[in-house]
């Protein structure tokens, strides 16, 4: 199955409405690497998974009026979840890390969220 960019969005906390105007995502997933070599493995460095982290980034058309709402939001917690087509769910309580809105003149006024996971993403 391919995943389109429209099946990976936003929903504000009661799931009723997308965030407005959302434009693209990604979700970050990631470990720390534990480095476990020994003089046995020689000159090879060996690694172990260690403690892991996800982010999102968010892009999203600014509505009139909801600059300085979203501006606020930064240092709030949020709880963010993922649906794929099928129905699966990721859901994790993030921090809102980062919030940036810019304005090009001829252009839409766009901003970004960065959110910093708290917690697993399951």
């Amino acid at each position: 199955m391919i995943l389109h960019g429209r099946d990976l969005f936003i929903k504000n906390s009661s799931d009723s409405h997308f965030i407005a105007g959302a434009k693209s995502c990604d979700i970050t997933v990631d470990c720390d690497e534990n480095e476990v070599s020994k003089a046995a493995h020689g000159n090879w460095k060996w690694f172990e998974a260690g403690r892991k982290s996800w982010s999102v980034n968010l892009n999203y058309l600014v509505m009139e009026g909801s600059i300085t709402a979203d501006v606020l939001k930064v240092g709030t917690k949020v709880t963010l979840k993922v649906t794929d087509p099928d129905g699966t769910q990721l859901t994790g309580q993030a921090l809102v890390k980062t919030c940036n809105v810019v304005g090009t003149l001829g252009n839409l006024t766009t901003g970004s969220f960065q959110f910093r996971g708290s917690g697993p993403l399951l």
